[in-house]
């Protein structure tokens, strides 16, 4: 693969056109946050909006609900129960961050998992899409799922597939377990931490250019998500839509920082304006 630079990224960075709608740009559909971690539900959305989506439409139980809406007043927010029954329509999904133990979004993403529409699966996903995916049952091909998990989601995700390994395990070949993964559950594998891998089944693994040790932080993950889900939903694969949201999660938190501290809102703010840059810089 070509040097992950901003050439690459402002190549396959979804412009839309004079003839678009809020639906050909791209639906995302959101299973995340929860009664206990409404945040991540809010920080996604976030980001999926930031980075260019046309509508985004959120799932999930009314603390979450609330936060989003007076966060992101343009999201079209359902609750699980109504969603369990008939999946609203959407190009691609982000499921499982900050999901915490709820009957209702366990169904939704259960029912994401089996409709066979790319998605980016995270955190409380994991496992669930890993066993299902291992198992034969996988309705999306490889190249549309898109998993992220960070090194200690990794090692649960494997055990959950009896693969007995540790967090030292990775940190000696982060490479390799990314593989395993990718392979096990044949999606693609984001590897958040330093460096982000991203390891498609039977391809090449991309290496991430260095990103700023501040994005060690609460919730950036999240906003990781969100930025991947929106290129996913406007047409990338797996692969382009990861590394793309990598590259771009990296500059914008080195844009938010200047230098110093950040929160991962201030990666979701400053998206636009290096989104902008990159394609002028591409023009």
């Amino acid at each position: 693969m070509e040097p992950i630079d901003r050439r690459w990224v402002a190549e396959r960075w979804p412009v839309p056109t004079r003839g678009d709608d809020k639906y050909s740009r791209g639906v995302l559909g959101i299973v995340a946050g929860s009664e206990a971690y409404p945040g991540a539900a809010a920080l996604v959305a976030s980001a999926a909006v930031r980075a260019g989506i046309g509508l985004v439409r959120y799932v999930g139980p009314q603390r979450a609900q609330d936060l989003v809406l007076s966060m992101r007043p343009e999201v079209v927010v359902h609750d699980s129960d109504e969603a369990t029954q008939r999946l609203p329509r959407v190009s691609a999904w982000v499921i499982g961050p900050g999901v915490a133990d709820h009957p209702g979004q366990d169904a939704v993403i259960g029912a994401v998992l089996a409709s066979g529409v790319p998605l980016v699966v995270d955190a409380g996903a994991l496992e669930a899409c890993a066993r299902a995916r291992a198992a034969g049952d996988r309705q999306a091909p490889p190249d549309r799922v898109l998993m992220t998990p960070h090194a200690r989601e990794l090692v649960a995700t494997l055990g959950a597939m009896r693969h007995d390994i540790t967090e030292q395990d990775v940190a000696r070949d982060r490479e390799a377990h990314a593989r395993l993964l990718a392979e096990t559950a044949r999606a693609t594998v984001l590897l958040k931490g330093s460096p982000t891998l991203v390891a498609p089944p039977g391809g090449a693994v991309v290496t991430l250019p260095d990103a700023p040790a501040w994005l060690a932080t609460a919730g950036s993950g999240d906003v990781l998500a969100g930025i991947a889900g929106a290129l996913l939903a406007s047409g990338l694969s797996a692969l382009n839509a990861g590394v793309a949201a990598s590259w771009i999660h990296a500059r914008a938190a080195e844009a938010a920082s200047g230098g110093g501290p950040i929160a991962a809102l201030d990666i979701a703010d400053a998206v636009p304006a290096v989104v902008a840059e990159l394609l002028l810089e591409g023009s």
